[in-house]
């Protein structure tokens, strides 16, 4: 079992998020819940998604909300990518299994973080990314 990081930025500097459907079309069943953190002055985001939250943290410049993983939130962060920015609409997003953080993705989704996942899931999860996605698995 190891960690991954992935930094996943294209020459042009703008974050691809081609990856994002495919990959957590397979992920996402995975997860039982979610903590979605949003700079304070992300508003839009965070009436977005406070509705869905069972515990709200305010800290000095951002808010986070947890809340179980519904099917009706996995559907709003399967459309959160926007390919126009290359980036996420959240962010930082951390997916978590029965209370373990398995999955970070942070920065818009321009880095990534898989906790405790064997060689062949990193081989798996490469799959997902581009040639400019660079990759950091250490077991």
């Amino acid at each position: 079992m190891g960690n991954l990081h992935i930094k996943n930025e294209t020459v042009n500097r703008l974050k691809n998020v081609d990856y994002w459907v495919p990959l957590m079309t397979e992920l996402l069943p995975v997860f039982t819940e979610v903590e979605v953190r949003c700079w304070k002055n992300e508003t839009e985001m965070i009436q977005l998604i406070k509705p869905f939250a069972h515990t709200i943290r305010i800290e000095a410049d951002l808010v986070s909300f947890t809340m179980p993983l519904t099917q009706k939130l996995k559907s709003l962060f399967l459309q959160s990518a926007n390919r126009d920015t290359g980036t996420l609409r959240w962010f930082s997003l951390h997916f978590k299994k029965n209370g373990y953080h398995i999955c970070l993705v942070e920065q818009y989704g321009a880095e990534l973080h898989f906790n405790q996942i064997t060689k062949a899931d990193y081989l798996h999860i490469q799959s997902f990314f581009g040639n400019d996605a660079v990759f950091n698995f250490r077991e």
